[in-house]
């Protein structure tokens, strides 16, 4: 072939390919804001890199799972469950283990009002490793090894007696026998203190206990493993994947098999140059 009948439209193709990716930004490069707000983590005092199922603070409703609200106080990460308050000190997102303690027993065992430890058991689970504290406030108990008396509390300024045991007991709950009582997960090891060291009960309190969230992990991995962001879809009550363009019921990777390699590259190219 004569080199001077080589077709000029083999010359201009790539200058229009070029032009057509630098175009690329108003299309296909813009970012979905779910996809963008998601991909934020959560971060307050010593807890950071939270992200689904968990959302609050910087993270939309839409980035979790109902139930997973976080907010931070003064540096403290904490979530709400029921009418317990609980501080957080640990997330481990891959063995799913919550660590927390109860926020009105945190500078003592006198709180304001006397209320039951209660955990959304749709979502959560104690951990292993547990044994219940019970609290008896103005209880009249008897005089056995069981029981482990402390100083008194003022409630609602009423002073009472205060006494605990860390093993199952029955107590008559009638309001002449018994003002309250209290029970409070901690763990193992910090229960056998107690029964030898009275003085170590706030210890046992605040070192708190280990929930366990039970959301499957298969959607998200997969979502993430195809550059999507978890989320939930607030009207169906399901998971959804968002993806920088879009949201997805399962991942962002491509269907059809002749779109794979194109999209790939513009992805590529996107995270590139914008």
């Amino acid at each position: 072939m004569d080199p001077n009948s080589f077709p000029i439209s083999s010359l201009v193709a790539p200058f229009f390919l070029l032009f057509a990716l630098i175009r690329v930004p108003t299309t296909l490069c813009v970012d979905d804001p779910r996809y963008s707000n998601c991909s934020t983590m959560i971060r307050c005092g010593s807890i950071a890199n939270i992200g689904y199922p968990f959302w609050g603070m910087n993270r939309a409703s839409y980035c979790g799972q109902p139930g997973f609200e976080l907010k931070c106080e003064d540096g403290v990460g904490k979530i709400t469950m029921s009418q317990n308050t609980l501080r957080i000190f640990d997330v481990n997102p891959e063995q799913q283990i919550l660590k927390v303690a109860r926020e009105d027993f945190w500078d003592g065992y006198c709180p304001r009002e006397l209320i039951n430890t209660t955990i959304n058991f749709n979502y959560f689970d104690y951990g292993p490793g547990l044994r219940n504290l019970t609290l008896f406030y103005g209880c009249f108990l008897p005089s056995t090894s069981v029981f482990i008396f402390l100083t008194n509390c003022t409630i609602n300024g009423a002073t009472m007696d205060v006494s605990y045991a860390t093993r199952s007991v029955l107590v008559d709950p009638r309001p002449e026998v018994c003002h309250g009582s209290v029970i409070v997960p901690i763990y193992e090891t910090a229960a056998q203190n107690l029964e030898v060291n009275p003085l170590t009960v706030n210890d046992a309190l605040k070192g708190g206990f280990e929930l366990q969230w039970n959301v499957k992990d298969d959607q998200c991995r997969n979502c993430r493993e195809s550059d999507g962001v978890c989320g939930y879809n607030q009207t169906t009550n399901s998971f959804v994947c968002f993806c920088r363009d879009h949201l997805s019921e399962t991942t962002c990777s491509p269907t059809q098999g002749t779109l794979a390699r194109p999209l790939i590259f513009l992805s590529a190219f996107c995270r590139t140059f914008w």
